[in-house]
């Protein structure tokens, strides 16, 4: 079986709740919340998963969002930059979904089909009112959009798996690597919605989850939790999307992994 390098590239990162991510809980404290793409390494195909926004363009998206204090890191062209690739030289983008902020920058990516699931891009057609902000018809505008229903193999290796809950057709993204299946979890969330501390409903608050956290977005809190369990016991090395520590890795997994 093939084996693969996943490069987790951060375009930008705000400072934001934590709360945001974790459902009922961690309210008040606050994080750097990375907007990250990824590329796969290795695959007879240049793949990416999502692609991320860049600090300006969040601004820019919505009148609300004008003063958040969000950093620009790097232009989605420069981040392609460090796999030695160019827009144009994507053959696929698999989005896990299609809030804004995960495929601001697909449309660059004129050559490349578009992997996503049936009931996602019905929904981002006409959402829900509640999350009609989160959804853009311009950014879907000209995409090659193909379509699929439930888990699939991409490629030798690469597979995606439905994750609803967080949105109607989420889907994570696992990748065999050296180390073990990499799975890109699709659904917003940062490491402690996977493991928060034991004490949580003491220290922190009664009505906080454990063994696991919801996404603090999410259309069904039933569907978000059994998510969750399942990625996290397919799951060798667990990637939320999310995750502040993410924004300090080069490449997944590092040189030194067996």
């Amino acid at each position: 079986m093939n084996r693969y390098r996943i490069r987790p590239v951060t375009l930008s990162r705000v400072l934001a709740e934590k709360g945001i991510m974790t459902f009922l809980s961690y309210y008040g404290e606050k994080i750097w919340r990375p907007y990250i793409f990824w590329i796969i390494e290795g695959a007879s195909k240049n793949i990416l998963v999502d692609t991320a926004i860049h600090a300006e363009d969040y601004k820019c998206y919505h009148s609300g969002f004008r003063n958040l204090p969000i950093e620009h890191l790097l232009s989605f062209e420069e981040g392609l930059s460090k796999a030695s690739l160019k827009p144009d030289d994507i053959d696929l983008v698999i989005q896990t979904h299609l809030h804004f902020d995960h495929c601001y920058n697909t449309a660059k990516c004129k050559k490349a089909k578009v992997l996503v699931q049936e009931e996602e891009l019905r929904f981002a057609k006409k959402p829900h009112p509640v999350f009609s902000t989160m959804y853009s018809k311009s950014l879907l505008h000209g995409l090659k959009f193909e379509t699929i229903r439930g888990r699939k193999k991409i490629l030798p290796g690469i597979e995606v798996i439905p994750v609803p809950g967080h949105t109607p057709g989420c889907q994570a993204v696992a990748i065999e690597t050296k180390a073990g299946r990499a799975i890109i979890t699709g659904f917003c969330c940062i490491k402690e919605n996977f493991d928060p501390p034991e004490d949580i409903k003491e220290r922190v608050s009664p009505i906080a989850g454990y063994p696991l956290i919801i996404p603090g977005i999410h259309f069904d809190a039933y569907m978000a939790y059994e998510s969750l369990r399942k990625i996290k016991r397919l799951a060798d090395i667990l990637l939320p999307v999310h995750e502040p520590e993410l924004m300090n890795i080069e490449i997944i997994p590092d040189d030194d992994s067996r």
